[in-house]
């Protein structure tokens, strides 16, 4: 992955420019010569320092042609976002949701080592938590967090100020928050009103899970319920993202064997109207505390769903980082260039200078003609369009007019050629390679050789059990034969007696 994003168009970093200046003799990190990168050089490299230089080629990529596209048809302003700060964002982030007392925070402090965040019988969270690596101890404001270019949260000031006051940031040095980062999020209600939050809940969750490389979803063995806000959370927030989910059965050990069956089938029956997939999530069965295991518990079955998960969540997570910000600068660059072809096809087919109100509105109008002409011309899947009311609410506040025509940006730049050269070879490119084998001559195909030797053999055995049952037959045949004559029994020293077949 790397290596072929290093082949590609990849300079030295700074610091392995430093490492060839000192071997050239020089101390000064300006005089090494800039050149590509190897496979040689990569191999060399930390993961810190290769994973720092995929970040900067993917924000280099989108700084020179995605972002130049969005600027020209206000793309951001139709879909407000900090895609840069998420893009640069060097940690995954995972997001832990729940019903409350389900032991979301108590799984936060048995992975920080040390309890660090306090929890207890009754509810504790009531805000959301990002805990991430730092030296020493500390809490972070939410208002900080939010306007923090080198956090990936600048997108939450859309929720206001009420939101902003429950959002904090926790530093602690645990080894594990150099890998990921946590999101602990308030519980889900149970049976209170959905509207009784200062602010909108499910939305909230759905720009955490959208920025998420993994989400955790916690239940308790007595709480299995799906209240009205579980249910909304499924059917909105976590809808799309459901490869990405994970449930987990906390606190297994609080019932026995036969009981936990139980639990476990009713958990899948509660979930079974809110999950839309064909394949249901991952389900993780265990205890996640620092305490030891209840007795006469399956304490072989917790252990190795602990490990399993923490495998999930602590390697293979970070290994996908890089590849998952890939598609998503791809998935990015696909909806930048819907935007600006709708925009500016629609501006094409306005008048210049008499009827233009009634252009403007008939233009809006005709948009799913307009979905049909781009589909056919540029080959994007319709699938991916915005919903025709977007579009209607946008043109409400900004006029058409003001948006350039697609054919002259096209003429004057050249900026959706480059876009589609981007999401074409280059972010193609940079994805993981498919190795491609050759078709191998069947006539040398060990296992075909194999498959006819067997059945030959097995032909061969069926043509002995033929001969077999015909000899058998005709010995049966002979044997009624026989007997339809009649016999004497000399043992019983009589007549003859005459039997029938």
């Amino acid at each position: 992955f790397f290596s072929s994003i290093h082949a590609w168009r990849c300079q030295f970093l700074p610091a392995h420019a430093a490492l060839m200046g000192q071997k050239m003799g020089k101390n000064k990190i300006d005089v090494a010569p800039a050149a590509p990168l190897t496979r040689n050089d990569v191999g060399h490299l930390s993961w810190q320092d290769q994973h720092s230089t995929v970040l900067q080629e993917l924000l280099s990529m989108y700084d020179n042609s995605v972002k130049l596209l969005e600027d020209q048809y206000l793309y951001d302003q139709f879909r407000p976002s900090y895609f840069q700060d998420a893009l640069t964002c060097t940690t995954p982030l995972v997001l832990f949701i729940g019903p409350f007392s389900a032991g979301k925070t108590t799984f936060i402090n048995y992975l920080l080592g040390g309890d660090y965040l306090f929890t207890g019988p009754e509810p504790t969270t009531s805000r959301f938590t990002c805990v991430c690596y730092g030296n020493e101890v500390q809490q972070i404001s939410g208002h900080i967090l939010s306007s923090s270019s080198d956090m990936p949260f600048r997108g939450l000031q859309r929720f206001g100020h009420e939101f902003l006051e429950g959002f904090s940031g926790f530093q602690c040095p645990a080894d594990v928050l150099k890998s990921i980062t946590l999101v602990d999020t308030p519980g889900v209600l149970e049976t209170a009103d959905v509207h009784s939050r200062s602010y909108d809940y499910i939305e909230a969750m759905r720009w955490f899970v959208e920025h998420a490389d993994l989400v955790f979803v916690l239940f308790d063995p007595s709480k299995l319920d799906a209240g009205a806000e579980l249910r909304s959370l499924f059917t909105s927030a976590l809808k799309g993202a459901e490869s990405r989910v994970r449930i987990v059965l906390n606190k297994a050990d609080s019932v026995g064997h036969h009981e936990l069956m139980k639990v476990h089938g009713a958990l899948f029956w509660n979930l079974s109207n809110l999950i839309t997939t064909s394949e249901p999530p991952r389900v993780y069965v265990s205890s996640f505390w620092s305490k030891a295991y209840k007795p006469d518990t399956n304490h072989l079955l917790f252990e190795t769903e602990k490990q399993a998960l923490l495998y999930d969540m602590l390697y293979a997570v970070p290994l996908e980082a890089l590849d998952r910000k890939v598609a998503n600068l791809l998935r990015r660059a696909q909806m930048a260039l819907i935007h600006a072809c709708v925009l500016g096809t629609a501006r094409m087919k306005l008048p210049a200078f008499f009827g233009k109100t009634k252009g403007k509105v008939k233009a809006i109008e005709n948009l799913s003609q307009i979905y049909q002409e781009i589909q056919g011309k540029y080959k994007l899947p319709v699938v991916n369009f915005p919903a025709e009311s977007e579009y209607k609410n946008f043109l409400a506040a900004h006029d058409l007019y003001d948006f350039p025509k697609l054919d002259q940006l096209e003429k004057k730049s050249g900026l959706i050629r480059k876009v589609q050269d981007l999401i074409g070879v280059q972010i193609p490119g940079l994805l993981r390679s498919i190795s491609h084998n050759t078709i191998a001559d069947p006539r040398q195909n060990r296992i075909l050789l194999t498959m006819l030797e067997r059945q030959e053999k097995q032909a061969a055995q069926n043509a002995t059990h033929v001969k077999t049952d015909q000899h058998k037959n005709f010995l049966f045949a002979q044997a009624v034969a026989h007997m339809g004559k009649g016999s004497a029994n000399p043992s019983l020293g009589g007549e003859p007696e005459t039997t029938t077949a």
